[in-house]
């Protein structure tokens, strides 16, 4: 049986996700700089997106996602999609290269796409 996935036009808001993404970090007990370790990311870039300077990229969404256990949808609209799971559980399972790889594929077809 094939499954269909709802696409959801939604204007994302930088600063709610950035509210998300901070509180997230709190709750998980981390620091700012704790946090940037993990994922690769410099303090300066994870405190400009907590507040809301910048969206985050699909690289640092699918990082922040492996470290805080959360899936895309959490961070950038608030709720989570059944599909998301699943699609996160395979994503989990990538070697940092191919996660990397899958990244820069996302971001071409998203960008392509609109």
């Amino acid at each position: 049986m094939i499954k269909y996935i709802q696409v959801i036009y939604v204007q994302l808001n930088s600063i709610i996700i950035g509210r998300r993404i901070k509180q997230k970090r709190i709750s998980a007990g981390l620091t700012q700089e704790t946090l940037a370790e993990r994922i690769g990311f410099s303090k300066n870039h994870v405190s400009s997106i907590e507040r809301g300077k910048y969206l985050p990229t699909t690289h640092f969404i699918a990082q922040l996602c492996s470290e805080l256990g959360e899936t895309p949808d959490y961070y950038l609209i608030g709720r989570k999609v059944d599909e998301t799971d699943e699609i996160m559980n395979l994503i989990r399972q990538l070697p940092q290269d191919k996660l990397e790889m899958l990244c820069k594929l996302l971001e071409t077809y998203i960008h392509n796409c609109y």
